[in-house]
C-alpha cells in the first residue's frame, strides 16, 4: 500500500454490517471445514513463518530472501512454481484432482524504509528496513492458504494460482509480473488479495467498486526562448484548479468522483527544457478522463511569446483498487458462511493519500481486495505498526472460504 507525505493518522473505517448473503454450497463448506482443521495445526509454524519474514525485511526490488522461502515453501507442497516473475515474483499453481476453473491469491512481499524503533520483540535485523505496511503477514496468509489448500488437492475443483509480488511500495510490482507473463499460460477466472488495516481482529472489509483511488501523472514540458518560469508557474497553478478535494482531506473519507492534486513539481529537462510534473490521485474513470481532459486542454490554450508546450498524461501509474460488484457479492457470502455473518463490512472507499498497484491485475482479470483486520496498532505506514498474528488463520481462512466457493461454481 501506498500513501501520501503524511502518516499515524487513522483512516475512518466506520461502516455498517453489509446484508448476509446465501451461504456456500455444501460442498465448499465441507472442504473449508477440512482446510480450517489442517490450519489450526499450523498457526504456530506460520506465525514462526511470519517473525522470521519480519526480521529479515526487504525493500522493493531486492526480495531475495523472502522469495526463495515462498518457493521452496511451495514446491514442498508440491505447487508449479516459477520464479523470478518482474523480478524476485513467485507464481506458484496447484491444480485439483478434479477439473476446474483457476482462481488466483496475490500476496506482495516488500517491506519499507523506515529508522524507527520496532515495537515488536521479534524486531527487524536489517538497520533501515521494517515490515510496517504488513506484508510480512500477507505473505504468511498467503502460504497459509497453499498450506490448507494443498490438503485437499485430490478433491479440489479446480486450479489456484498463488501470486507473490515483489516491489508493490513503488508501485512497479503488479505490472512487472504482468509484463513477464504472469497469465501468459492461463488466465485465472478472478483474482483476490488482502490488506492489513487498523480494523479489529475478525473483521475483513470492502466494497463494491472503487476501494483507492489511482495515482496518475501530468507531464508539462516547456520549451523556447520565453519566459519559461512564468509558463511553469501558470500551468501549475491552472493545473491545480482542477482539484475537487483540498490536500488536507487527504486522509478523510472522500466524496464521489474526487480528483486530488498531490503535488506539482517544477525541474529542468534535457535540452534546456523546463518540465512541470502533476501527480493526481483519482476516484474513477470518469475523474480520470475529466482530469485528462482538463490537463490537456490547459497545457494546449497556454500561449506565451517564445514558449512551446508539450503534454502528456499518463493514467494508473499506481493502478488502485477497483473490486468487481458481482465479485465482492460472492466472495463476501463465502466469508460469513465460514467465519460468521459480522465478519464482513462495507468500509466504503479508502482516503486519497492510499493506494495499492492490484488494480493492475484487475484490469484483466475481475477480482476483489479485502481490508484484513489486524488490530488498532495497524495502521500501514506509521511508525507504530504492529499486527496482530491471531490475524493470519482469520485471512487464510477467509480466502480459501472465498476461493473454494468460486471454485464450487463450476
Amino acid at each position: 500500500m501506498r500513501s501520501g507525505p503524511r502518516s499515524g493518522i487513522v483512516i475512518a473505517l466506520t461502516a455498517s454490517l453489509a446484508t448476509a448473503l446465501p451461504a456456500q454450497v455444501p460442498e465448499a463448506r465441507a472442504l473449508h471445514d477440512r482446510v480450517s482443521a489442517v490450519l489450526a495445526g499450523r498457526e504456530t509454524d506460520l506465525i514462526e513463518l511470519r517473525r522470521d519474514l519480519h526480521r529479515h525485511p526487504e525493500l522493493s526490488g531486492a526480495e531475495v530472501r523472502t522469495a526463495g522461502i515462498v518457493a521452496a515453501r511451495l514446491q514442498a507442497l508440491g505447487f508449479e512454481v516459477r520464479t523470478g516473475v518482474g523480478g524476485h515474483g513467485v507464481v506458484g499453481v496447484l491444480r485439483g484432482g478434479r477439473p476446474g476453473r483457476l482462481v488466483a491469491y496475490r500476496a506482495d512481499m516488500d517491506a519499507m524504509p523506515s529508522d524507527a524503533p520496532d515495537p515488536v520483540e521479534f524486531r527487524s535485523l536489517t538497520p533501515g528496513v521494517r515490515h510496517i505496511c504488513g506484508h510480512d503477514l500477507h505473505v504468511a496468509v498467503g502460504l497459509a492458504i497453499a498450506e490448507g489448500l494443498a490438503a485437499v488437492r485430490r478433491d479440489l475443483p479446480g486450479s489456484v494460482m498463488l501470486i507473490f509480488q515483489p516491489a508493490e511500495e513503488n508501485a512497479s510490482g503488479a505490472r512487472a509480473m504482468l509484463a513477464d507473463g504472469v497469465f501468459a499460460a492461463a488466465t485465472p477466472d478472478a483474482i483476490y488479495a488482502v490488506h492489513t488495516a487498523p480494523l479489529p481482529v475478525g473483521w475483513l472489509g470492502t466494497t463494491p467498486g472503487g476501494l483507492m483511488a489511482g495515482r496518475d501523472v501530468a507531464r508539462v514540458t516547456l520549451t523556447g526562448s520565453g519566459d519559461l518560469a512564468a509558463a511553469a508557474d501558470s500551468v501549475g497553478h491552472l493545473i491545480e484548479r482542477l482539484g475537487t478535494l483540498a490536500p488536507a482531506a487527504q486522509f478523510q473519507a472522500p466524496p464521489d468522483g474526487f480528483i486530488l492534486i498531490q503535488g506539482v513539481r517544477r525541474g529542468p529537462a534535457p535540452g534546456g527544457a523546463l518540465l512541470v510534473g502533476v501527480q493526481l490521485a483519482v476516484a474513477s474513470e470518469e475523474s480520470r478522463t475529466r482530469a485528462r481532459d482538463g490537463a490537456l486542454r490547459i497545457a494546449a490554450a497556454l500561449r506565451l511569446p517564445g514558449v512551446r508546450v508539450e503534454a502528456t498524461y499518463e493514467a494508473k501509474v499506481v493502478a488502485g483498487v477497483t473490486n468487481d460488484a458481482d465479485l465482492v457479492s460472492r466472495a463476501s457470502a463465502g466469508i460469513r458462511a465460514a467465519l460468521g455473518d459480522s465478519a464482513v463490512i462495507d468500509v466504503g472507499t479508502a482516503p486519497p493519500a492510499f493506494s495499492e498497484d492490484f488494480g493492475s491485475y484487475q484490469d484483466q482479470v475481475p477480482g476483489v481486495m479485502y481490508f484484513l483486520g489486524v488490530g488498532p496498532a495497524g495502521m500501514p505506514h506509521t511508525p507504530g505498526y504492529v499486527a496482530d498474528e491471531a490475524a493470519i488463520l482469520v485471512g487464510a481462512k477467509a480466502m480459501t472460504a472465498v476461493i473454494l466457493a468460486r471454485l464450487a461454481q463450476g
